[in-house]
């Protein structure tokens, strides 16, 4: 019950997370019934996974980041953009 919850509070979210991404030059690309999201800008890729709150940058699989809100994902992601950009 709770994966189902935290999917559907992030859902609720998507319009703001476009907005977002929009602003940065990136792209949001939800699939899977909501269930897996990428925010990519061509060469930077993060996947997120809101029901299982685990966020992944570059396909690093094992260095996993657990975040449970698209807000603390958005932090995470814009953080490794950043750092990608400079």
């Amino acid at each position: 019950m709770r994966h189902a919850r935290r999917l559907s509070a992030n859902l609720e979210q998507e319009a703001n997370v476009r907005r977002w991404c929009g602003q940065r030059g990136l792209t949001l690309r939800i699939t899977n019934e909501g269930h897996h999201w990428q925010i990519t800008d061509g060469g930077f890729l993060a996947e997120w996974w809101p029901s299982s709150a685990k966020l992944v940058i570059g396909k690093k699989w094992h260095d996993g980041i657990h975040c449970h809100d698209y807000k603390q994902a958005l932090k995470v992601i814009e953080d490794f953009h950043r750092k990608k950009r400079l």
